[in-house]
């Protein structure tokens, strides 16, 4: 029995990547300045001095603007590579450091690395979350792996509309993200983890 509901919960985490990954709408694309707002703005009441960010799929918010407004913040900025299955985090300077990687995103190349206690705040790429802040990923466990250890309240995501999911059926090892940033203002206010 416990083999079968594990099949379901994967084939049910499977069909709804396929589903976000085919669906590539020009709708959710247009909010994406928008939730970019709404995150820098989180950002300014917050202090830190480091924040490891991501290089986008096309099915993720573009970081870019992040980027330059941590830059101007003077925050030091990491990016994820991925080296021997594991999940490291490299400082980048200036967005010319990164490279195509092994997923085709890029990565921070010959960039000094950081031990993932050592930064302030994750901002986690996500297909999904579900109605317990559960992060739905591409399946590959990388960020699950790597972050199990770190407080939740760390931890922050963009999320498009209409990628607010109500159950995906999470498992054990699916991190829990701290603070979702979305257009739904409802969102925003009722599943604040970091306050």
């Amino acid at each position: 029995m416990r083999e079968l509901n594990r099949y379901y919960q994967k084939f049910n985490k499977q069909s709804i990547r396929r589903t976000i990954t085919d669906s590539s709408s020009s709708e959710s694309y247009r909010f994406d300045s928008i939730i970019i707002n709404n995150f820098i703005n989180f950002l300014e009441d917050l202090e830190f001095k480091s924040m490891a960010i991501y290089s986008p799929t096309r099915h993720e918010i573009d970081t870019v603007e992040i980027f330059y407004y941590l830059k101007k913040r003077k925050i030091e900025i990491f990016y994820p590579l991925v080296s021997s299955n594991l999940l490291e985090f490299g400082l980048v300077e200036n967005l010319d450091d990164l490279k195509i990687g092994k997923f085709g995103v890029g990565e921070p190349r010959g960039a000094k690395k950081a031990s993932i206690d050592c930064i302030d705040l994750f901002l986690i790429p996500c297909l999904a979350i579900d109605e317990n802040n559960k992060r739905l990923g591409y399946g590959g466990g990388f960020y699950d792996r790597a972050m199990k250890n770190i407080d939740s309240k760390k931890t922050l995501a963009i999320l498009r509309p209409k990628r607010l999911i109500r159950d995906f059926s999470a498992e054990a090892h699916d991190i829990k993200i701290g603070k979702v940033i979305s257009v739904e203002k409802q969102n925003m206010e009722e599943r604040d983890e970091l306050n």
